[in-house]
Formats: C-alpha cells, sequence, structure tokens
C-alpha cells in the first residue's frame, strides 16, 4: 500500500485494543478527514473517510492484489482474525478523495539513486513519457521523504515528511526536497498507474444460524466471585481518572491505560491484555479473576494511570480528585501509593 509521508496524527495504536468503527466516528469529529492504516504480520488495511462517511476501505494480503470496498465489511472481518500496528493520518478536504480513490498501480522492482540521475533529470525523463503515478523520495541519513504524483507527466502535488494534508501542490516543498537531495544525496522507487479496476471486496456474509443455534445449550455454573476491598478501590481509583480526564478530548483514556498495559507487562503480567486475570472493561471498570490477580493488577494499574495522568500533565487535577477517595487506605494497606 501506499502510505502518506507526513508524521502520523496518532501511531503505536493495538487494533487489539480498539473498536475501529468507533473509533473511526471518534476521528470524523476530531480531525474530519483522513486514514487509519493498520499493518499485521502478513496483511495491510486502510480506510479513507470524511466527516461524514467512509471514502474507501481497502485491504491487502502480501503478495495479492488490494481489494477495496465503500463498506467496512472486508475490513472489519480482517481485524476479527489478527492484530495490527494501527496509525492515522490528517489528509485536509482538498487532499481526501485523491488518496481514497487512487487507482491501482505497480511498484518497479528496483530503486534508483540520486548519483546515478537526479530528481530534475528525472522527472524531465518521465514527462516525455507522459508518466502517470508516481515517485517516492528517501533523502540518505535522514527521516525526510516524500512521494510526488503525476499525471500523463506533470507533477500534480506531493506529500512531504515535513508537510501536513497529504498533497501539497506548493513548489516551496519540491524545492526543499532537491536541496536535501543535492546535499545528502537519496534514492527513488516509482510506481505507475495501470488501467486495472482497483478488485472490489466480496460482500462479508453473517454467519448463518439453524434452529438448534437458537436453543441455548445449559453451561456449567461457574461461581462468581465476590469482590473485595481491593476490587472496590481500584475501580474507584479509576473512576476518579475517568472523571479527571473527562473534559478533556484530545486523547481516549482506555486506550492509552491499555497500550501502557502492553508496554509493562513483563513488569505486571497480571496486565496481560491475552489473559483473563485482569479485564478493563470498556465503561472504565476492571474486574480480577481472583484475589492474587486483585492484589498484583492494583499496583500495576495504579502505576500505569499515573503515567498516563503524567504524560497528559494532569497532575494537580487528578490528585484533587484523589483526596476525596475514600478507599484510599485499602491501597496504602497493601504498599500501594496512591497520591503521588
Amino acid at each position: 500500500m501506499l502510505l502518506p509521508k507526513e508524521k502520523p496524527f496518532l501511531s503505536g495504536l493495538n487494533s487489539y485494543y480498539l473498536d475501529v468503527e468507533k473509533f473511526i466516528q471518534h476521528l470524523q469529529g476530531e480531525i474530519g478527514t483522513g486514514c487509519l492504516y493498520g499493518k499485521g504480520a502478513d496483511q495491510e488495511l486502510m480506510v479513507y473517510f470524511d466527516e461524514a462517511d467512509i471514502v474507501r476501505g481497502l485491504t491487502q494480503n502480501r503478495g495479492e492484489h488490494a481489494l477495496a470496498s465503500e463498506q467496512l465489511d472486508h475490513v472489519l472481518a480482517a481485524l476479527t482474525q489478527r492484530n495490527f500496528q494501527v496509525s492515522v493520518y490528517y489528509l485536509d478536504p482538498d487532499s481526501i478523495f485523491f488518496w481514497g480513490q487512487l487507482p491501482a498501480f505497480r511498484r518497479s522492482k528496483s530503486r534508483l539513486s540520486s548519483t546515478k540521475v537526479s530528481l530534475p533529470d528525472l522527472v524531465f525523463r518521465l514527462n516525455k513519457k507522459n508518466f502517470s503515478g508516481f515517485i517516492e523520495v528517501d533523502v540518505q541519513g535522514r527521516n525526510d521523504c516524500a512521494v510526488l504524483f503525476f499525471y500523463q507527466g506533470q507533477r500534480r502535488g506531493g506529500s512531504y515528511y515535513w508537510g501536513t494534508g497529504g498533497l501539497s501542490p506548493a513548489d516551496d516543498d519540491y524545492n526543499t526536497l532537491l536541496a536535501m537531495l543535492q546535499k545528502s544525496g537519496g534514492s527513488y522507487g516509482l510506481g505507475y498507474f495501470t488501467s486495472d479496476p482497483v478488485a472490489t471486496a466480496p460482500l462479508v456474509e453473517p454467519l448463518k444460524t439453524t434452529e438448534d443455534d437458537d436453543v441455548p445449550s445449559p453451561s456449567p455454573e461457574v461461581p462468581t466471585r465476590i469482590a473485595t476491598e481491593i476490587d472496590e478501590a481500584v475501580n474507584e481509583f479509576l473512576s476518579v481518572f475517568l472523571e479527571t480526564v473527562h473534559a478533556k478530548n484530545d486523547f481516549e483514556p482506555l486506550i492509552e491505560l491499555k497500550l501502557k498495559f502492553i508496554d509493562f507487562v513483563s513488569i505486571y503480567p497480571v496486565l496481560d491484555p491475552y489473559d483473563t486475570a485482569c479485564v478493563l472493561h470498556k465503561n472504565g471498570s476492571v474486574t480480577f479473576a481472583d484475589d492474587a490477580a486483585a492484589k498484583a493488577g492494583a499496583e500495576g494499574i495504579v502505576d500505569c494511570v499515573w503515567m498516563v495522568v503524567e504524560e497528559h500533565k494532569l497532575h494537580k487535577k487528578f490528585r484533587a480528585g484523589l483526596k476525596k477517595m475514600a478507599a484510599k487506605d485499602v491501597l496504602r494497606t497493601q504498599g500501594i501509593e496512591v497520591e503521588r
């Protein structure tokens, strides 16, 4: 897949923790237009959206052609089968439909070096051939990069690492790129637009049920664990946290908290999302499998919450909220310092 070269609006997210439909709705309200990109072990996905609609959803298995649809069904189906590392890019309203309707393309297998041909010379040659496609440019020894788009030999704009919006027509950005290449050198990769239509994703049919499926099968009774003082104290602590961040709309607190769980799972194995020892629910409450998980999980949750709070500079407001917390002493008796 071809990605915008600007720095992502968000990155480092894990699809395991995302309700992607709701997350895209949130992004539509926050940034308006853009794309969500997911990279899995052997599959990629992309969703382009504007303020009101899904412009296009794409999935692509390694070594195969991409499948596209204006619906999210095939994207959501892919998300149920494997995990993806998720990034979000802002694309301004003038560029979203350009990106969202990119034609099928074929990349050249080899790259060109700026020591062999300069970018202006390459552009001149492609102009003579009425080239329609793109040039991906990487500056040697730097993060700076770009993708330049062409139609019938004419440069139509570019996406630049230092830019914003996804499609800048400005000569200043192009000239900045030329100056970087002249100073540091770099390499180019070509992509040719083809006349082949982008394959349409097949409809994802709901699972068929039989009459027998409507009859619930008896299940063994599982004894319900009675919540302890530690459970209640941790949930009160989480309630103060969510109340503190309620008015702050520039991040998703539970998503960030779950990402902290992943980051520190080696220290707090009980927070492993693939285990059921500690389950953080969508409403912000937490349940533990047993008393041992509650004691270990409480310490990890308090530490991770404080990390999120401090990263967003909400520690003063959070401390004020904790002063009203009734169950602080329950956690203190476990050696967990709530107020920091």
